[in-house]
């Protein structure tokens, strides 16, 4: 009997995001999807703080939406993972499983025994004798400290995966991978910004860096002299509740200042791809994330990068019951969903 597939738990700095889809041959189906906003400081820097409010907070999700199965796929990103794509000599998966530890301890600035170590095949010619492949390093303090939370929350953490290719899962599947351009996923959350640049099919650049919507949201609660939850809710607002006064304008201005910092960034980052590589021409941008909703940030990626940059929708190709679900609602908020998705179809069997 096939593996159902998992609950995919994205455990994000200010909020949680659960997706259930089932699979079937005739596509994939939307069961369960929602999200929950997290206390202030309950994760900081990826390391979690507030380890009760968190676990509270999953408890909440699965018996409001009476979630039944238990097996959950969840992700990290940021200095707890490292992604490097390598160069190695051409050998079987089975080789390289074997010689992978031993492999991977030159490339990583953490004891190797403090690491879970995985690899991706991505061209197994490369030529010369050379083949290509992605090397992920995870520090198992944090894996654990993350599976930990979900056993109390009475669930079965059965698959540890990265925001990135969580991204690009539910990328592939709702747009295909385009083999004769190169295009770049852009996941900005909270804290943390994840790319993913693709070239012909394969992912040939990653870095994560540690910038997000948070900076928003620090910005305004200064600037208004309010509590980090009113700024959080004024970020959010929509603009007839905001339109008193001055206030829409003031928040506008330190959403456009704000959305600068953030792609000089990003910019920071394609500049290091495009001086690496020889298809460096990114044709478009693919962004999702909570900060995705931010209209300033889309103008200001266009604007600087020169770029077409559209906001990903990670329900485009499931099918979703207008009769369960609010589908204006999930259009609006689809791009915070990316990871949950991906993760989401990650089955129960899965590595």
């Amino acid at each position: 009997m096939a593996s159902k597939n998992a609950i995919g738990l994205d455990i994000g700095s200010s909020s949680i995001k659960a997706t259930q889809l089932k699979e079937t041959g005739k596509g994939v189906t939307l069961l369960a999807f929602d999200m929950a906003l997290l206390p202030p400081e309950t994760i900081v820097d990826g390391a979690i703080i507030n380890f009760t409010g968190l676990v509270e907070r999953i408890r909440d999700i699965v018996q409001t939406n009476k979630l039944k199965q238990k097996k959950v796929a969840v992700s990290l990103s940021g200095h707890s993972v490292i992604i490097k794509k390598i160069a190695l000599p051409e050998m079987t998966p089975e080789e390289l499983e074997d010689s992978i530890q031993w492999e991977a301890e030159q490339y990583i600035p953490f004891d190797i025994k403090d690491v879970h170590v995985d690899f991706q095949i991505l061209n197994p010619k490369a030529g010369q004798g050379q083949m290509d492949v992605l090397l992920v390093a995870a520090k198992k303090e944090v894996i654990n400290e993350y599976s930990t939370v979900v056993r109390e929350a009475g669930l079965d953490p059965v698959v540890v995966d990265v925001d990135t290719f969580a991204v690009f899962n539910q990328f592939e599947l709702n747009y295909g991978v385009p083999q004769d351009e190169t295009v770049a996923l852009v996941n900005l959350g909270a804290s943390t910004c994840n790319i993913n640049v693709l070239a012909g099919g394969v992912t040939t650049f990653t870095r994560d860096i540690t910038v997000g919507g948070n900076l928003l949201t620090d910005e305004i609660a200064k600037h208004f002299a309010v509590t980090w939850e009113e700024a959080e809710h004024m970020k959010t607002a929509s603009e007839s509740t905001l339109s008193t006064s001055g206030v829409l304008r003031e928040v506008q201005r330190l959403s456009e200042r704000v959305s600068e910092m953030l792609v000089t960034e990003i910019q920071r980052s394609l500049d290091i791809f495009a001086a690496t590589s020889i298809n460096a021409d990114i044709s478009r941008i693919f962004l999702s994330g909570g900060t995705a909703q931010q209209g300033a940030l889309v103008q200001a990626m266009e604007r600087r990068l020169g770029t077409g940059v559209e906001l990903v929708n990670p329900f485009k190709n499931i099918f979703v019951d207008p009769n369960r679900f609010d589908i204006t609602l999930l259009q609006r908020i689809a791009p915070v969903a990316a990871v949950s998705v991906g993760l989401a179809l990650r089955r129960s069997s899965d590595r």
